[in-house]
């Protein structure tokens, strides 16, 4: 991977000839709430699958989704509370203790 290369914050795979990142036009076309619930599921595939595929890189996504899942939370003027997402949060957090490989 390139010094410019950013897999977690911007995938070049995601990249297009638009200013919009997809994980926002999800959110316009099937509201925040969907959205929430898929970077949830996002954040809890990353956490399983981060020892025998990409390590680090792949709790730093978990950990990008759940912030965006919170900050989606936020832009929608509903107060944050997610028994679910509070639970991958630390779930992230006591993984990113252990060596990862």
């Amino acid at each position: 991977m390139s010094k410019n290369e950013d897999n977690v914050n911007h995938p070049k795979h995601y990249a297009d000839t638009t200013s919009i990142e997809c994980i926002e036009a999800m959110s316009v076309a099937f509201g925040r709430g969907a959205v929430v619930d898929f970077c949830k599921c996002n954040a809890f595939k990353y956490v399983w699958r981060y020892k025998h595929k990409n390590g680090r890189e792949d709790l730093e996504k978990a950990n990008w989704y759940c912030n965006k899942a919170v900050e989606l939370y936020g832009s929608s003027g509903c107060d944050y509370e997610d028994e679910q997402l509070d639970m991958l949060i630390k779930l992230i957090d006591s993984k990113e203790v252990e060596e990862v490989e």
